[in-house]
């Protein structure tokens, strides 16, 4: 015997259709809460990051995200911490081997972004990341 109402499977899928659009219902996000602040304890200033690319927001962002984030994560700029020289040692050599373009007037500005907020670090480093801290095994 049969006891399941004739139409049990569309009372089922339309139950499943409004779990899933439940649970998709979620609030917007707001602009103040989407950025991440840290403080910057050697600069003594507040440093808010774009929540889509991780990097530090500022004026110049914009420029940064349409010239760098165009061909690479921003991840690889936050990894790095090079000098001026370094910056533009990197950015040449991307022009000569990646097929970056001429940044033109807009390249003063890149490199001023670039070592305001990942310059070189005071802590030893080697281009890569920052060294693993020793370990403290026992003390007495």
């Amino acid at each position: 015997m049969n006891t399941l109402p004739p139409y049990h499977w569309l009372i089922g899928s339309f139950c499943i259709w409004l779990l899933c659009a439940w649970s998709m219902q979620r609030p917007a996000e707001s602009k103040t809460q989407s950025a991440i602040v840290q403080t910057d304890t050697t600069k003594k200033q507040v440093i808010r990051y774009d929540p889509k690319t991780g990097l530090a927001l500022d004026k110049d962002l914009p420029i940064i995200v349409g010239n760098c984030t165009a061909c690479h994560s921003g991840k690889i700029i936050m990894v790095s911490h090079f000098s001026r020289e370094k910056w533009i040692e990197r950015i040449r050599w991307m022009q000569k081997t990646q097929k970056l373009w001429d940044l033109g007037t807009s390249e003063p500005a890149i490199l001023t972004y670039l070592t305001t907020y990942y310059g070189p670090i005071d802590t030893p480093f080697d281009g890569r990341r920052l060294p693993l801290p020793t370990p403290v095994w026992h003390t007495r």
